[in-house]
């Protein structure tokens, strides 16, 4: 899965991060160069974190989990700053998102992003509950990546679908392997669900509208 996760990564941002270079990218802002590289770490780190434990170095994973705990932190802070700066920035959004929902939909996405891995690393004695945690944390990553494959432009649904099947594969999962859905799935899995609609009756509401106007305009 977490192989997956990166192909969607790379797919997505290819033609304006990667295929340009990356760290040497053309890029509006130091926040925008700052964003990418923080984030691709991370995905990386993921598939370095998963192999690590699938191949039985459990001490240097936790080793390595503190740079990646470091790395959430700043994900969150980033992930919160730069769509405020691409709203500023007045560039060219998906055209399924609406200014409003592109902040909205990106900062309480990353939000509980956040919260999930915390919640993993305060669980990451207990390996069910944390691999799995994690897994549906990286999860909540996956729209931003999924929302730049071209292909998407034409099938938006999809955006919402591939992220939910990842899910319902982990439910799947559980069920072979102990013979029923563990709690953990069943309930990370419901906040991701539910999230969704919680985004978009955020968007609709004075202060989201508020919100988005002050980043539209703020200097």
């Amino acid at each position: 899965m977490s192989l997956l996760m990166l192909v969607i990564v790379l797919v997505g941002f290819a033609p304006s991060y990667f295929l340009q270079g990356a760290v040497f990218a053309h890029l509006p802002s130091l926040l925008v160069h700052l964003h990418g590289a923080v984030f691709s770490t991370w995905i990386v780190l993921f598939v370095i974190q998963s192999s690590l434990i699938s191949t039985g170095h459990v001490r240097l994973h936790r080793r390595l989990g503190v740079l990646g705990a470091v790395i959430a932190g700043l994900m969150v802070v980033l992930g919160v700053l730069a769509p405020f700066g691409t709203l500023r920035r007045a560039a060219v959004l998906p055209p399924f998102f609406t200014p409003a929902s592109f902040l909205i939909d990106n900062v309480i996405g990353i939000l509980i992003f956040g919260a999930f891995v915390a919640v993993a690393i305060r669980k990451r004695h207990n390996a069910k509950v944390h691999k799995r945690i994690m897994l549906i944390a990286n999860v909540m990553l996956m729209p931003p990546a999924l929302g730049r494959i071209p292909f998407m432009e034409s099938h938006p649904a999809l955006i919402g679908v591939i992220p939910l099947g990842m899910i319902v594969a982990l439910l799947v999962f559980d069920v072979f392997t102990w013979r029923r859905p563990l709690a953990v799935t069943v309930i990370a899995g419901l906040i991701f669900v539910v999230a969704n609609p919680i985004m978009a009756a955020v968007v609709h509401t004075p202060l989201a509208e508020r919100i988005t106007v002050w980043a539209q305009q703020h200097p």
